[in-house]
C-alpha cells in the first residue's frame, strides 16, 4: 500500500541526474511532493510494517510512535517525508518498546491528518492498533522457498 497520492512524485523524469536532483528547483517540488497525502485512506483498515520512533511513553512502554518506512529515521536529518510518517497511538493499551532496527507490523484504521513533534511530523495517525513484532528467521524464509511464497 502506498501513502502518498499516486501522482505526488510525477515531476521526476526518468533520466534523473546529479545536477538536476541538487538543484534548488527539484529539492522544493520534492518537498513540496512530501506533503501530498492520501485522502483516500481515511477510514482504511490497513497493515504496514516499519519501525517504532517512540515520542510518549507510560513506564517503560510506549504508547505513542511514530510508523517510519526505514530503521533509524528521526534520528538522522532531515526525518522522513510527512506522507511516510504515522503516528500511532496506542495509549488505551501501551505497547513494549521495540529497538529502533526492529521491523514491527501495526494492524489499525487510518485517519489523514498532519500532526506536529519534535522529531518529525506525520501525515497520518492509527489510533487503538495492534502491533507485532515482525520475525522472519532462516527456517521460514527458507520454508516460503519451497512453497514458492512471495
Amino acid at each position: 500500500m502506498s501513502l502518498e497520492p499516486a501522482d505526488a512524485y510525477d515531476f521526476i523524469p526518468e533520466d534523473l541526474t546529479y545536477e538536476t536532483y541538487s538543484s534548488p528547483e527539484f529539492q522544493a517540488k520534492l518537498e513540496a511532493a512530501g506533503t501530498k497525502l492520501k485522502e483516500s485512506l481515511e477510514g482504511v483498515d490497513i497493515v504496514l510494517a516499519g519501525f517504532m520512533v517512540p515520542i510518549e511513553y507510560v513506564g517503560t512502554d510506549v504508547s505513542k510512535f511514530l510508523l517510519v518506512p526505514e530503521a533509524g529515521q528521526c534520528i538522522h536529518v532531515p526525518p522522513p517525508p510527512l506522507n511516510q510518517t504515522i503516528l500511532v497511538d496506542v495509549s488505551s493499551e501501551p505497547t513494549k518498546f521495540r529497538d529502533l532496527y526492529m521491523p514491527i507490523i501495526v494492524y489499525g484504521r487510518i485517519s489523514v491528518g498532519s500532526q506536529s513533534f519534535d522529531i518529525a511530523d506525520s501525515g497520518y495517525a492509527i489510533t487503538d492498533a495492534v502491533v507485532e513484532t515482525l520475525h522472519f528467521s532462516d527456517e521460514e524464509y527458507r520454508k516460503n522457498e519451497e512453497e514458492g511464497d512471495d
